[in-house]
């Protein structure tokens, strides 16, 4: 497909992929949730620093032959910009939180939801014990598990990014929260948990990918090769193994 050039976006950082790149190639525009934290990424102004998603990302350029510029936006905008061709992909995703004729990458990030209980407050044993209580969520994301198993008795409260949500937890606004695996052992490792909590309920697992745009020139085969080669030669695990 044809390629389209495209300025420097505001809330963009320009990392380098490699000591070269395809002549004539333009950055490879990586979307980040502007709500993302570490392990997943860190933000530092508007610019996209290090994490697992930045680290991934230029990983992914330069077996690509392309530098990697990212791009912060709310959750709620990042499937309209793919589709719009603003950028051309964003990793850590999976279809059922992006609508859209999108193209996904063979799944590769194990990950899952869980749900966070304060030691304050008597420790569920299934997620039907919290029907009807007020569960911290951060806004705009999508939790199809808890929807589907609590229906009605799923009471969100919303925050802004996960710092807040345990906030929440900790300042008693919640007894309960919902928190990425991923997320969750790295904060305890680093005790980093601003509240004691209960040992966590699993609510999914899964596999996670990257999206790309509809309208961007890296082929989908060119990325799953890609993504290929980083965990036959241990380029995933390592990066995964900075964030453990």
């Amino acid at each position: 497909m044809h390629s389209i050039r495209r300025r420097l976006l505001p809330g963009a950082a320009l990392a380098l992929a490699g000591p070269l790149r395809a002549a004539g190639a333009e950055p490879l525009q990586v979307l980040v949730d502007g709500s993302t934290e570490l392990p997943q990424a860190l933000v530092r102004g508007d610019t996209v620093v290090d994490g697992l998603q930045h680290n991934l990302a230029v990983e992914i350029g330069r077996r690509v032959g392309r530098s990697v510029q990212f791009r912060l936006l709310p959750r709620r905008r990042i499937a309209a910009a793919l589709l719009d061709g603003e950028a051309d992909m964003i990793c850590g995703y999976q279809p059922a939180w992006l609508s859209g004729p999108l193209r996904w990458s063979h799944p590769f990030l194990d990950d899952g939801d869980l749900l966070v209980t304060a030691a304050r407050h008597g420790a569920p044993t299934r997620l039907r014990d919290v029907a009807g209580q007020r569960i911290g969520t951060i806004a705009g994301f999508v939790y199809p598990e808890l929807e589907q198993r609590l229906g009605s008795g799923f009471v969100r409260d919303d925050a802004p990014n996960l710092s807040s949500n345990l906030r929440k937890l900790a300042n008693r606004r919640v007894d309960h929260a919902v928190i990425g695996r991923t997320n969750f052992e790295y904060l305890l490792r680093r005790g980093e948990l601003p509240v004691e909590v209960h040992a966590p309920l699993p609510i999914a697992q899964w596999r996670n990918g990257c999206a790309l745009s509809p309208r961007t020139p890296l082929s989908l085969a060119a990325l799953n090769a890609a993504i290929m080669a980083m965990q036959a030669d241990g380029s995933l695990k390592r990066i995964r193994d900075r964030y453990r």
